[in-house]
């Protein structure tokens, strides 16, 4: 425990003194993000490679690969998020068990050479550089489908999602004293303005360091932005389900840490760091 904890202190130093390093190309002086953070470059299961990271010259996600999903990030010069587009084997999500097979047992991962675009997601921000929208551009679907997002205290407390301009959904974020989302509550609203509770998960943590805070700017409340990893998720239905679905869900998870505090393991995944 005293080890730990010692661990735990020199991360937090590390952390508190990290400073942001200057990058020069083609005469644009850039900022250099997680200098101190250890960037992800695959993740394992029982010693197979089942996704990697590649990341830009500003240290920022460029690209998430794996044999069923690609996706690419693309940023302005403040480094905030501006597009990032999405390919994705839809074999995956089929109901025929053929299909299913076929997705599962190809051998070349997804890349934007030999999958269509699945997905383009375009981030606006005000004069803040605060999120306040996310555009959807779905391929022959022209139907207005974009997030609003509100702000309180620097951090993300609702998401409002619109389909053709109506609002459809809402997601409401709070967060503990760490920045770390404690809970996540989701709402649907009916084309008469009924708001119906669908959905709430809630987070434990532990005190040790999220590796993935290199993905912060993705944005996206939750793994992305915590500052520690999340150790037990009760996830709880609010609407009626069948008889063969729980409407509490209990998710658990345990890891392995380096001398920096960061998970080189958590359940049967395998961290890889560059």
């Amino acid at each position: 425990m005293r080890n730990i904890a010692i661990v735990i202190v020199l991360s937090l130093i590390l952390l508190s003194c990290e400073k942001d390093e200057q990058l020069v190309i083609d005469n644009q002086q850039l900022i250099v993000e997680n200098t101190n953070i250890p960037l992800i470059s695959k993740l394992l299961i029982d010693g197979e490679t089942y996704k990697e990271y590649t990341y830009n010259d500003r240290n920022l996600l460029l690209e998430e690969k794996s044999k069923w999903f690609y996706t690419s990030y693309i940023y302005n010069d403040n480094n905030l998020l501006i597009d990032s587009d999405y390919y994705v084997d839809m074999r995956i999500v089929s109901s025929d068990i053929r299909v299913l097979e076929e997705a599962g047992n190809r051998e070349e991962w997804v890349n934007p050479d030999n999958t269509e675009k699945s997905l383009t997601k375009l981030f606006e921000y005000n004069d803040r550089d605060q999120l306040v929208t996310v555009n959807y551009i779905r391929p022959s679907v022209s139907n207005s489908e974009y997030s609003v997002f509100t702000i309180e205290k620097d951090r993300i407390n609702r998401q409002s999602m619109y389909w053709k301009y109506e609002l459809s959904h809402y997601i409401d974020y709070i967060y503990d004293e760490s920045g770390n989302l404690i809970e996540e509550t989701k709402y649907r609203v009916s084309s008469n303005g009924i708001t119906e509770l669908l959905t709430t998960t809630e987070y434990e943590y532990d005190s040790m360091q999220n590796p993935f805070q290199s993905f912060k700017r993705l944005l996206t409340p939750g793994i992305n932005t915590n500052q520690n990893n999340i150790v037990k998720e009760i996830y709880t239905i609010h609407f009626e389900v069948d008889a063969f679905t729980e409407k509490v869900q209990i998710k658990e998870n345990s890891y392995e840490y380096n001398d920096m505090g960061y998970p080189i393991k958590k359940n049967e995944v395998t961290f890889v760091y560059k």
